[in-house]
């Protein structure tokens, strides 16, 4: 009687035992699960906002410089040409050939006109400086323009970059209304062409207006 007894109280033991171990094995493998997703949900978190704040730090970076550096060859183009004519006032200058060139217009003091072409980085002179063939409206224009300008070609250049980051791709004096104005076009990151006038004199907003004609 009491071999059966103990036998069965062992029976009952082992059977307790596997039906608590199989009823662990769902939680088991539950909290496994759990940790995995937590650990790649954790590391994609992680890698993704890393790469994002690079990327968007490396993209912020890039487009700092490139509005920065936009008008650099542009400026150049202007020193060069001052330099490649003597005691010369700079009136104009352009950007040829998608950007490859520049053509600057310089006054001399007799109101002679002369054209430089620079290199795309404005850094050289391609060929010779030419001199127009300007008549006596010609020059008595060009004098009446860089008296009237205050504000120099640079200064004009400083002025539409505080009104529009991009690039500019023509500046020049003219005639608007009875003012002289230093005015051109400054192309924006989106390719949006903007067509701006300043007061020569004073560096007024004389206009301000997005060119659609392209």
């Amino acid at each position: 009687m009491n071999t059966n007894r103990n036998d069965s109280i062992r029976t009952t033991s082992r059977t307790a035992r596997r039906i608590a171990g199989f009823a662990a094995l769902p939680l088991v493998a539950s909290l496994a699960l759990v940790g995995c997703s937590s650990a790649e949900s954790g590391s994609g978190s992680n890698g993704g906002s890393d790469t994002g704040s690079s990327a968007g730090s490396a993209s912020g970076s890039a487009s700092g410089s490139a509005t920065a550096a936009s008008n650099d060859a542009l400026l150049a183009a202007i020193e060069t040409a001052r330099k490649a004519v003597d005691a010369s006032t700079v009136i104009s200058v352009e950007q040829e050939q998608n950007g490859s060139a520049y053509e600057v217009l310089v006054v001399t003091s007799d109101g002679n006109e002369h054209e430089v072409h620079a290199t795309a980085d404005g850094t050289s002179v391609d060929g010779s400086p030419r001199t127009e063939q300007s008549d006596a409206d010609d020059r008595a224009e060009n004098e009446r323009f860089v008296g009237a300008a205050d504000l120099d070609v640079q200064d004009a250049v400083s002025k539409f970059e505080d009104l529009h980051a991009g690039t500019i791709t023509e500046l020049g004096l003219d005639d608007h209304l009875g003012k002289v104005v230093w005015e051109g076009d400054v192309r924006d990151s989106s390719g949006t062409k903007h067509s701006v006038r300043i007061d020569a004199g004073s560096g007024a907003v004389v206009t301000d207006a997005v060119d659609t004609d392209d």
